[in-house]
């Protein structure tokens, strides 16, 4: 094998050896990228169980408002009643 032969192989592998350092890099990065994600995944995952739990219990605490609105509104007509009944005088139970 000639010196020319010799420094020819040893460009080739060097080339190689800068190819193989530049795929190591790459994937270290995507592994470090992909480690970034999976975090920022499970965060969201994380908030959305938040948000969907307030909002369970916002809607419970709505739903309970509503009910006692209704009440009001069944306790205020039962005082209308009584209000149209003294003010004909006439029995409610007619």
């Amino acid at each position: 094998m000639s010196d020319q032969e010799l420094h020819l192989l040893e460009d080739r592998v060097d080339s190689l050896l800068r190819y193989c350092e530049q795929l190591v890099s790459e994937r270290d990065d995507f592994r470090r990228q992909t480690e970034e994600k999976a975090s920022q995944i499970k965060e969201l995952e994380e908030k959305l169980a938040r948000f969907e739990k307030e909002r369970e219990n916002v809607r419970l605490r709505v739903t309970d408002l509503l009910g006692k609105i209704d009440q009001v509104g069944t306790f205020s007509r039962g005082d209308e009643d009584m209000a149209t009944a003294r003010q004909t005088d006439m029995p409610l139970d007619v």
